[in-house]
This record gives structure tokens, sequence and C-alpha cells, in this order.
């Protein structure tokens, strides 16, 4: 009787974690830290029911990252001894980290949620974190107040049926101009990327000064959240806040499929789950299987002759990477120029005060394959492509109130990117 009881809880556990309806209040923040090689391999073979890894180990000295419950934390912290790893406690009662950052419900915030929620849902702040229904509205607001700059498109729906409109902000539409294409919100709980995707949007149709350095001769594409779905569901509990897939049901009471391995270039070759209960790298059933990453493929597919550069917007370590991110083995013959511009975007971001961005190709940090950057440059054709991963130092759960400072340094690279796309595509 005692072993049926504990199969119905694993199976239990296994299905709250596959539908991503999971409390984190007393977890712990646990960051284990190889120093060799070998260790490395050690550091990320961890395993244990409960334990959720937040991010691995790419290499020396680089931590694996895991969520622990409290009945967990000895292990951990055994596991490290006896492996030599280092062993850091960065935070205790994770969860409760939530309450600044959007909604969570739990019995002792109901009364702050309410107010939170209709405040969150009915107005747009530049500087926090907005439901997805006030950020289409923003949208819509920035193409009123800026027909001259400012074009919004609907380019499709979601699996639950929202719409996903791109934003388009040209200062001669009809000239052709290169294009550059900006994405963000593939992964739910990565919610500082939508923000800095829509303050891009605000900063390129407002500021006095961008038209002559930026805009003349380049066109902007912006799609502020490609996973409208599985952000909402970030939003709607603290115990679904660390959601990272799309909200597709797939099989076993499953849900969802990471967007950032479902693009059809060198799909699912390395770096991916092939289990449909994966929390984190499922690649699906097939490449492009979701509405979301076919929704990208097609502005990709519609505009390739024009598109001059590509970014994903993500978060979770200040990095800029590049192309090839299915293998660290070799690099693309155009490594060279993909890795100077990258490197002077990261100059403008620290000239501006933020931390300086960490610049390499994708595999040589971690390989994973079906990622939209490799899909960009390789199957697509576009000559810059990238990945940003944004604000080092709080894993997904970027304060709001630091939004202020950081968004307009990483501006200050996207102006470099503007800048050195029409010095190299524009019209003279």
């Amino acid at each position: 009787m005692a072993r049926r009881s504990v199969l119905v809880c694993g199976i239990l556990l296994l299905l709250e974690i596959c539908n991503g309806n999971q409390d984190y209040n007393n977890y712990t923040l646990i960051k284990i830290n190889p120093y060799n090689d070998e260790q490395v391999l050690v550091a990320n073979a961890i395993n244990a029911t409960g334990i959720e890894i937040l991010k691995n180990s790419r290499g020396l000295n680089d931590t694996v990252d895991l969520l622990v419950p409290p009945s967990r934390v000895n292990y951990t912290r055994s596991y490290a001894e006896e492996n030599k790893l280092g062993f850091e406690v960065k935070q205790e009662n994770y969860g409760r980290s939530f309450q600044e950052l959007g909604p969570p419900e739990s019995d002792e915030l109901n009364r702050t949620v309410r107010t939170a929620r209709r405040r969150y849902q009915k107005s747009f702040h530049l500087f926090e974190y907005n439901s997805y229904p006030s950020i289409l509205e923003f949208q819509e607001t920035v193409a009123r107040r800026r027909p001259d700059l400012v074009q919004v498109e609907d380019v499709g729906r979601s699996y639950e049926g929202r719409r996903i409109k791109l934003v388009k902000i040209s200062a001669n539409p009809e000239a052709q101009n290169p294009i550059i294409f900006i994405d963000a919100g593939i992964h739910a709980r990565e919610w500082v990327a939508p923000a800095m995707a829509l303050y891009l949007i605000h900063r390129l149709s407002s500021d006095p000064d961008v038209r002559q350095n930026v805009l003349d001769g380049v066109d902007w594409y912006i799609l502020p959240v490609v996973n409208p779905d599985g952000y909402e569901f970030t939003r709607s509990s603290a115990a679904h806040r660390l959601w990272r897939k799309t909200r597709s049901q797939t099989v076993n009471s499953c849900y969802g499929v990471d967007g950032n391995r479902n693009y059809g270039f060198k799909w699912a070759v390395s770096g991916v789950s092939t289990n449909p209960c994966d929390g984190e790298t499922y690649a699906g059933p097939k490449p492009f299987s979701e509405p979301e990453t076919q929704i990208v493929r097609n502005i990709m597919m519609k505009n390739a002759d024009r598109m001059k550069l590509y970014v994903s917007l993500h978060s979770y370590g200040n990095f800029l990477v590049y192309p090839w991110g299915y293998t660290g083995d070799f690099l693309p013959k155009q490594w060279r120029k993909l890795d100077s511009l990258a490197r002077s975007v990261s100059n403008a971001v620290q000239k501006a005060g933020g931390k300086p961005l960490t610049v390499l190709s994708a595999g040589k940090w971690y390989p994973a394959a079906g990622g939209s950057d490799d899909f960009a440059f390789g199957a697509v054709g576009v000559p810059y492509s990238y990945t940003m991963e944004l604000t080092d130092g709080y894993e997904f759960t970027f304060p709001a109130r630091l939004l202020k400072n950081v968004l307009p340094q990483f501006y200050e690279g996207f102006k470099v990117f503007g800048k050195s796309i029409k010095q190299e595509f524009g019209s003279s």
C-alpha cells in the first residue's frame, strides 16, 4: 500500500511539473560550481525528484543553478561536497520574490493581487511588466500617435487564439530598406525580454534624433511577445511563474514545446529533449509544430531579401551570441564579422553604464539545436543573427524597479546595430 502511495504521489508531482503548476515559495536557489572539465559533467548530472534545474553549467566556473525544495537541500549540499564542487545558497524562499514582479496568487497576498492585477491589465507602464492585452493596446496606441512612422500588422494567432502583432517602424516604407527584425518572449518566464522590445518601440518612435541617425535607410520590425500564451500563464499565479514553453497540449496530459528548439534548421541534433513532459527543452514532435514559431518563420521568409539583422531577446545573463548554436565544433565563415559587430554593441552598452556582454558563438557557450538565430542565419540567409541575453545576476526574475536603469543602456547597443546595418546595406 505504501509503495502504491509513493507511485501515486510521484505521478501527481509529475503532472504538476508538466502543467507548470509549481509552488516555489519555500524553494532555495542554490548554485553549484565546477572547477575542472570533469566536474562540469558531474555538476550537470545532478538529478533528484523535485529539484528544478534553472541553468546547466556551460564550462569552468559557470554554475549549475538549481531550485531546491526543503527536503532536498541537504542532498544537494552533500552532492556538492562529495564531488568537491562549489556550493552557494543564493536565495531562500525563492518564490516570495515573485511578488514584486507581477500579480502572484497566494492566500496571504490576495488583497495585494487584486489591486495589482487591475493595474497591470488596464494600463501600460513602460518600466513595469505589463499584461498581454495592455501590450497590444500599447502597440496600437503608438501606431495611432505616429502614423508617419509606425504600422501594426496582425501576423496570426497563438495556440490559445491570442492575436500576435508585428510593429513596423519605417521613415519610408516604400523605399525597400534593409530590415532589422527583433523578437522577444519566446520563453514565457523571461519577462525582461518583451520589456526591452517595447522600450525599443517607444524610443524608435519618439526620439527626436532617431530618424536621421537610425531610421533613415533602415526599417525596424519588432515582435514583442512571440509566446503570449506562455507569458500570460506565467502571470496567472506564482506557481506558474517559471513556465518556459508554449502552451500547446502534447501527450500524457503534458503541455508545451520549447519554441527556441522548434525551428527547422538542424532540428533536434543537440541540446534538446524528446520527452513531451520535459519542462525545459522539449523540441516538439516536428520542426515548426507550434503556430508561434510558424509566425516568426513566415515573417523571416516573407522578408528574406531585405532582412539583414535578426536579434532574439532573452534573459539570464549578459550574453550576445551568434551562430552556430547547434554545435560548438566549428564556426561559420563569417564569424569574424558577427563577432566584431557584437563587440561594438557591447562597448556601447558599457559606455552607457551597463555591464559588458559576453560575446561568442552560441554553440561554444552550450550546443542547442533548433534555435531561431541558427534558422535565420542558416536557412533564411540573414547575414547578422544573434541571441541577446539580458540582465545578469537575477536569473529569470529581474526586478521591475531596475528596468529604468538597464533598458536605456541596452538601447544604446541597438543604436549601434542600426547604424551598422544602415552603413553596410542602406542606399546612399
